[in-house]
């Protein structure tokens, strides 16, 4: 379960910008403004995740593309 919800918290970052924009801003907000409850190993996963996004956004889509990879997700750009 635990791949699945991080896996669509990526997918939802690398298709949706804002979102994207968001989660590095405020994570918590972006998350629970998007329906996803996480638990504390999934939020500690995202943070990670997040750290290496940096704020330069074409950077956070390769980033977010190559995160998407390791979870197995088939990833398409808007």
């Amino acid at each position: 379960m635990r791949n699945e919800m991080i896996g669509a918290v990526v997918r939802r970052a690398i298709e949706h910008p804002e979102f994207r924009k968001r989660l590095v801003d405020d994570p918590h907000e972006a998350l629970r403004a998007h329906g996803f409850a996480l638990n504390q190993a999934d939020l500690d996963e995202i943070g990670r995740i997040r750290e290496g996004m940096g704020e330069d956004d074409d950077a956070a889509a390769v980033h977010l593309k190559s995160i998407a990879h390791q979870y197995g997700l088939e990833t398409r750009t808007p």
